[in-house]
């Protein structure tokens, strides 16, 4: 019995993946013209050098996210793309080196923002489906991600000279909407993400003043990171990743052999906001560099962690049986082995995502 209610799970998955890639084979997206939204005020002009953790060789490329939102009736006559591009003007008063450009001192080509006030890309879109037709359970690689994202996908990028941020909001035919962005890794983080995007959704919502804003300025949230880093620095902790960076003059970081595993349960991404309610998923758009660790539920509603594989059919198969012998000792069940010749088809859009 626990053999079969096994297969029928992993079967109707993989119906469901299936089902999902038929219907976005025919998806069509109409992008608008690229346009450079500048902060709604007049910014500082000057010059931010980055730190040498910043500064690494390996950051300069732009990491992705894709954020999913279903319709809400109440806000039928609200267009997200354009609430989100008034947003984005607001948001830049306050992060205004986000609008800047990155330029290269010679002869160490070391990065400095020149806080120019130009902007960052911005692209309106549509599409022609229902967020039901991504299927109950997005993950990175999320579908079409080449189609919601602004911008090429790559492991590397020319980062000087250009925007520092990339967004595109793509309409669907439901009401919902997906907020596709590719930001340089140099410029922010994970944590630094959510900050902006936090401070972007409050001016979404039209929060009076965004309070988080003027309670906790980015200057204020500088002011703490360096007094800490002094602390660090006087305890004998900082000939680490940062004072070795400097003696070697920011090294390259040795990909090859290499397994990178970024943890983004506690991120806060799916807490992202913009007035439609909490994403159906929100976090990275694509597995490139490293497995995401994020939030997720089972068929149950119960919270877990998301680990999206990419692997050979039978190579998954064989992880989802030797993990879940090690999660079933737990209650002394029993497990059986994948029928290897029922999920040939299981790699469904060029990635397939164990639930276990």
């Amino acid at each position: 019995m626990h053999r079969q209610t096994n297969s029928l799970k992993h079967l109707k998955f993989l119906s469901q993946k299936m089902s999902v890639a038929r219907t976005l084979t025919t998806l069509s997206v109409r992008r608008g013209e690229r346009e450079l939204v500048a902060p709604a005020r007049p910014t500082p002009y000057e010059f931010k050098v980055l730190s040498d953790i910043d500064d690494q060789e390996v950051l300069r490329f732009y990491r992705s996210g894709a954020f999913f939102y279903r319709g809400d009736a109440s806000k039928s006559g609200i267009d997200p793309a354009k609430a989100i591009k008034s947003a984005i003007s607001e948001a830049l008063v306050h992060y205004y080196p986000l609008a800047g450009r990155f330029r290269e001192l010679q002869p160490t080509r070391k990065l400095v923002v020149e806080c120019t006030g130009e902007g960052v890309v911005f692209v309106e879109a549509d599409a022609n489906v229902r967020m039901e037709d991504f299927g109950d359970s997005v993950a990175p690689p999320v579908p079409c991600y080449d189609e919601l994202l602004p911008e090429q996908e790559s492991a590397t990028a020319v980062v000087v000279d250009r925007p520092l941020l990339f967004a595109q909001v793509t309409r669907l035919t439901c009401g919902g909407f997906v907020f596709g962005f590719q930001i340089c890794h140099c410029i922010a983080d994970g944590p630094g993400i959510v900050q902006f995007l936090t401070a972007l959704t409050e001016f979404t919502r039209g929060v009076p003043g965004a309070p988080t804003l003027c309670r906790r300025p980015l200057g204020e949230a500088l002011r703490l990171l360096l007094e800490a880093k002094a602390r660090a620095e006087q305890e004998g902790y900082v000939q680490s990743v940062a004072g070795f960076n400097a003696a070697h003059r920011r090294p390259a970081f040795p990909k090859a052999r290499t397994y990178l595993i970024s943890d983004m349960t506690q991120g806060g991404m799916m807490a992202v906001d913009f007035g439609w309610g909490t994403p159906v998923y929100g976090g990275p758009a694509t597995i490139i560099l490293a497995t995401f660790h994020l939030e997720g539920r089972n068929e149950a509603g119960e919270a877990g962690v998301n680990v999206p594989t990419r692997l050979p059919v039978l190579a998954l198969e064989r992880l989802k049986v030797e993990v879940s012998k090690g999660l079933i000792t737990v209650s002394g069940g029993t497990v059986s082995e994948p029928d290897a010749d029922k999920n040939k088809s299981a790699l469904v859009s060029g990635h397939t995502l164990a639930k276990l």
